[in-house]
């Protein structure tokens, strides 16, 4: 059993039953991507995923990952073939010899000097000039610009603005589906972040940063968001590659520091698309992130169109494995900044699992609040929350350390103990430790017992 979380995302590579089901039973979350296919299509994943977990009798959370305001390429005749030179002008209104993009205000933005990077590196042209609306550029080298195509410029950030309208209706129709969690792309403040969640409050809210201006925000965003996720992808184009190190490091402190999950994701695997077994650099990197105390990590084109989706998600499993044996938490590396009383017993239940080597912490919780301060303490015992609720153990699915047990719903203390006596027997604890408070009041969480069988 490992502690850090694995999210894949669904795609061709993982839509047969078989493979579907055999990926599922090393994941916790299924992503799926809106800005690729339909409505229909997304449904069709979903029911797809819910009818394989259930033969495997496993809870997977899903999470829909929101297009956001991304600059494509408009439509184009054919594609064009750059050569090394070559003379390029964008325009947001197109026009004659000119490449159309999406983003009505590209020209605003555009500086002299900065590069346009087309698709993930297909071409790149450094910016010459601006006149009016068009934005004119030379090719550093041969590429290819073609339709849908999505369009940056490294080292600026655009002035887009999220959630779009298209955001939003997506989101309402991700919560009225059943997903559990929502990706806001492009995030870059507090604002966007509570105005998508105006209308779906439900609904968990992923931060995607991929801007400098969401970087320069981080803390109020974390604040105002569910879960932070490092998208090193985009975010790659708004800084220089070799600051993303420092940049997710700093994510990722600030993210734990304030108590919320924190992902990781981009280019885990990304040689696995085309070979059987990863690079030696890509284990350092999930080793690196695992030991970074993050909650989740995520997998995109090794389980949409790699050739090893299955051979990817296995030794993902097997590096993180690798990685948490040598992590002990201590306290003083804990984030014990607690200053409620359900914070206080926490704590303690943590601690008193290492003093006593516990072989499991079980915490009945009806809302789930509990097992995330747990979570966030970073327990050296596993873990389980008892839930009533499955959407309550699908929101956990997230969480650092935290396996969910569904139970029925009790009505006293002493029905209680007896749930978690049957499910310690059925998981073969001897030793363990119950954070709990009353069963008929939400938040309540005052008591904490240890017992040796």
């Amino acid at each position: 059993m490992i502690n850090t979380k694995i999210i894949v995302t669904y795609g061709p590579s993982i839509s047969s039953e078989l493979v579907l089901k055999r990926v599922l039973g090393y994941a916790d979350i299924m992503r799926i991507n809106f800005s690729h296919g339909d409505k229909k299509e997304w449904l069709s994943a979903v029911k797809k995923v819910r009818s394989c977990a259930k033969q495997i009798k496993k809870g997977i959370a899903l999470f829909a990952d929101l297009p956001g305001p991304k600059v494509r390429v408009e439509k184009m005749a054919a594609p064009i073939i750059l050569k090394k030179g070559q003379m390029i002008t964008f325009c947001c209104d197109g026009g004659k010899d000119t490449i159309a993009v999406s983003y009505k205000g590209f020209h605003l933005d555009a500086k002299k000097g900065a590069v346009i990077e087309i698709g993930d590196g297909d071409a790149r042209l450094h910016i010459k000039q601006i006149k009016g609306k068009k934005v004119i550029a030379r090719a550093l080298e041969d590429g290819k610009i073609s339709s849908k195509k999505g369009v940056s410029m490294l080292g600026v950030s655009m002035r887009l603005q999220s959630p779009t309208p298209t955001d939003m209706e997506l989101a309402k129709f991700a919560s009225k589906n059943g997903f559990d969690f929502v990706g806001m792309s492009f995030v870059n403040s507090a604002k966007g972040i509570r105005t998508l969640r105006g209308s779906n409050k439900e609904i968990k809210i992923i931060a995607k940063i991929e801007r400098q201006e969401a970087i320069r925000k981080i803390e109020e965003i974390t604040n105002a968001a569910d879960v932070v996720m490092v998208a090193r992808g985009d975010l790659a184009e708004e800084v220089s590659i070799e600051r993303i190190p420092e940049v997710q490091r700093k994510i990722i402190e600030v993210t734990r520091r304030a108590g919320k999950p924190v992902i990781v994701a981009t280019q885990l695997l990304t040689s696995m698309m085309n070979n059987p077994t990863p690079t030696r650099a890509e284990v350092n990197d999930i080793a690196s992130a695992v030991g970074s105390g993050v909650d989740c990590l995520m997998l995109s084109d090794e389980t949409t169109v790699g050739r090893y989706p299955e051979e990817a998600v296995k030794f993902l499993v097997r590096t993180i494995r690798a990685a948490e044996s040598a992590m002990i938490y201590s306290r003083d590396e804990r984030n014990s900044d607690v200053t409620t009383l359900r914070g206080g017993i926490a704590l303690a239940a943590v601690g008193l699992a290492d003093s006593y080597k516990a072989d499991c912490i079980f915490i009945p919780t009806k809302a789930g609040t509990t097992a995330k301060i747990i979570s966030m303490l970073r327990p050296n015992t596993q873990a389980i929350a008892l839930v009533a609720d499955h959407k309550v153990g699908r929101e956990l699915a997230i969480h650092y350390g935290i396996r969910t047990s569904t139970i029925k719903r009790y009505k006293n203390m002493e029905e209680m103990l007896k749930i978690v006596k049957e499910v310690a027997a059925k998981n073969g604890v001897k030793k363990y430790i119950i954070v709990s408070g009353s069963p008929n009041k939400p938040g309540s969480t005052d008591t904490l017992k240890y017992i040796e069988a």
